[in-house]
């Protein structure tokens, strides 16, 4: 598996471990500021409070991988 598919449903990224990811889905979150640390200490980086518009390029890159949308990723607050 390289991405799964949240199904338009993002917390089913908080069930999961770092280590139960697959690399290409770490790469993705490593672009948003996220590491095993972090991700293990639920101590999400800045992008996390960002708005969309205000992720930039690369940002907006690894969120579209993971399966947001604008509305999506706006919509979402970390749990």
């Amino acid at each position: 598996m390289s991405v799964r598919n949240m199904q338009s449903n993002p917390h089913i990224w908080e069930q999961l471990g770092w280590e139960d990811m697959s690399a290409t889905e770490q790469q993705l979150w490593s672009a948003l500021g996220w590491d095993q640390d972090r991700w293990d200490d639920n101590n999400a980086p800045a992008s996390s409070d960002k708005e969309w518009s205000d992720l930039n390029q690369q940002e907006q890159y690894a969120a579209r991988g993971l399966g947001f949308s604008e509305a999506l990723w706006n919509g979402t607050e970390d749990q």
